[in-house]
């Protein structure tokens, strides 16, 4: 679907859930009524291992907390394949050998630890081979330009969440190019020292597939490499492998994207700007009879692309002097029709209460929503308006009706009946007849 703020978005998919995971236990080590301690395992090492695709020896410690010290451990390997030579015939030790990846893709496994019915598991992640493959192309990249956003601590205590995007000529006057790419960084690292003159913290930071939320690391979420064709239109890659080196003004970046190896570098002064999120997205401070007589609409139907076994339709509508131009809209539609996305569709509700995420179903729209809590990039049903490359207005559809109709002759009529996410809303209406 569409991101409003620079590009089209190909999803990332990152669903891999261990279920040995739900036995990692760590119980209190406290006194029962009875008088017996609570035994446990504690890990001592790092409780998750990641190595490079050469593989190598690896050792995992622990200690056995309230148990004698005759007790044995029993110790399980999740992917054979990664995982061999097992040996934990010392106490409080496991040695074991991580197997070369020859493969194109991360691979994960785990070292599970148990005593009578504790267990507790370490997991283990190894990166994909880089650019020594004959298949693989090289491709290397002096970048000139690097922006970026600062969003404090918001995405997790503790740590700084910083947005970047490095390109070579991607930009001119803040208007995004065409036959351009861009390495876009989503870093998590240490809080900015200085709000006023912000910096990237040197470091090295690795990519994490699987969002932990930890330090050092280039989060799932965001992070992609996109580019613009000759007409304009924006795509998306996800890495499958990334990896960042900061040195001061000096960024490289090593990145594995499908059959090629990206090496870029980036060396010179650079502006990080300090973002505040608000709770809602919408800039509306009036209604909004959207106004579509200077745009294109193009449709598509993208198939199951939520994974909600239902079909997922994409209306978008684009100033004719660009896509950061004038009015731009979206609606984002679900439905069980392959062959036509005619039908009234209201806004979807929401998994719970308390969560961001819709609940797809046939005859609903998408709610435009963040892509992340302290992001700035929006997917689902939007209306913006552009002048000059930037954004005046913005807002998601959020609650109300689309109803699209197929009047038989070749054009559809399209009524909006919504209103966005502001503390007091506005109401966004169309009435609009044409062809798509």
């Amino acid at each position: 679907m569409v991101s409003c703020i620079i590009f089209n978005a190909m999803r990332n998919i990152v669903i891999y859930l261990f279920c040995i995971l739900t036995l990692a236990m760590s119980s209190c080590e406290g006194v029962p009524s009875d008088g017996v301690k609570t035994p446990k395992i504690e890990i001592t090492s790092e409780s998750k291992i990641r190595v490079d695709a050469n593989g190598g020896h690896a050792i995992i410690t622990y200690e056995l907390i309230n148990v004698s010290e005759s007790a044995e451990v029993s110790v399980s390997v999740v992917n054979k394949e990664l995982i061999t030579s097992v040996d934990h015939s010392e106490y409080g030790k496991i040695l074991f050998t991580i197997t070369p990846n020859t493969t194109d893709e991360i691979r994960e496994g785990a070292i599970v630890i148990s005593y009578e019915e504790l267990t507790s598991t370490v997991l283990v992640y190894q990166d994909v081979k880089s650019g020594d493959d004959p298949n693989v192309e090289e491709i290397t990249v002096e970048a000139n330009q690097l922006v970026g956003s600062y969003y404090g601590e918001r995405l997790a205590s503790g740590m700084g969440h910083y947005w970047v995007i490095i390109t070579r000529d991607g930009f001119v006057d803040g208007n995004v190019q065409p036959n351009t790419s861009f390495y876009r960084l989503d870093v998590l690292g240490p809080v900015a020292a200085d709000l006023d003159n912000i910096r990237v913290p040197d470091g090295t930071y690795r990519f994490d597939p699987y969002n932990e939320l930890r330090e050092f690391t280039l989060l799932n979420l965001s992070s992609d490499y996109s580019y613009i064709d000759a007409d304009g239109e924006g795509w998306a890659l996800p890495y499958t492998d990334v990896t960042l080196t900061v040195e001061g003004n000096r960024f490289e970046l090593d990145a594995i994207i499908g059959e090629e190896h990206h090496v870029v570098t980036f060396e010179g002064d650079y502006t990080m700007s300090y973002v505040t999120i608000t709770d809602h997205i919408s800039s509306l401070e009036n209604d909004v009879v959207i106004n579509l007589d200077n745009c294109t609409p193009t449709v598509m139907n993208y198939g199951d692309y939520w994974e909600c076994g239902y079909n997922n339709w994409g209306i978008e509508f684009v100033c004719n002097q660009g896509l950061k131009e004038g009015v731009y809209l979206v609606l984002d539609l679900i439905t069980e029709s392959n062959t036509t996305c005619a039908g009234t569709y209201r806004a979807a509700d929401y998994v719970s209460e308390d969560s961001d995420e819709p609940l797809f179903e046939p005859g609903v729209f998408v709610p435009g929503f963040r892509v992340s809590d302290d992001s700035d990039l929006l997917l689902g049903s939007l209306y913006v308006e552009y002048d000059n490359g930037l954004a005046l207005e913005q807002a998601p559809l959020s609650v109300g009706t689309v109803d699209i109709t197929d009047n038989g002759n070749g054009t559809y009529t399209i009524v909006i009946d919504c209103y966005d996410d502001a503390p007091t809303p506005n109401h966004l209406s169309l009435n609009w007849t044409g062809r798509l």
